[in-house]
């Protein structure tokens, strides 16, 4: 009884020190599943960075082989490419296929990174949906016209 009062009486006189990193490690720990999440989300290749090529296999698009690009020049850490998931387990593989193919075309290495697949689809959509739209409401936008005079 009399060890374990020491004990206590130790620890409460020298309170919060032996406490603190504990704490501390337990919020980087948030910290740090976040970051890993949003390098996830940023380096993920999704449907509209593949398109089908002649022979019904998929190829990365240029925006697909410039995404790859921005990755493999990003920070050390963060050059880890993700692959979403297709339908199938061969239209991903094709995919991560895809992206090896790409990475032997721009640095002569196929394994120069990580190709991992990734079940979370990023939020966004192609260019070309986006210029599309642009495109249309600039076409509806009318012709300007200055008001009519009053002038009496």
């Amino acid at each position: 009884m009399w060890s374990r009062f020491r004990v206590d009486y130790a620890r409460n006189k020298c309170w919060p020190s032996p406490f603190v990193e504990q704490d501390r490690a337990s919020v980087r720990n948030y910290f740090d599943t976040m970051t890993a999440s949003g390098i996830r989300l940023q380096n993920t290749l999704s449907d509209h960075y593949f398109e089908l090529a002649n022979n019904n296999e998929f190829i990365l698009t240029r925006a697909g082989k410039l995404k790859v690009r921005q990755i493999l020049m990003s920070a050390e850490d963060r050059r880890i490419v993700f692959v979403m998931r297709g339908l199938t387990e061969e239209e991903t593989n094709v995919r991560i296929d895809a992206v090896h193919v790409a990475l032997q075309e721009m640095v002569g290495n196929p394994d120069a990174t990580e190709v991992l697949v990734s079940p979370v689809q990023p939020i966004g959509r192609s260019a070309d949906y986006i210029d599309d739209v642009y495109r249309r409401e600039r076409a509806s936008i009318p012709a300007p016209r200055l008001p009519a005079s009053t002038d009496e």
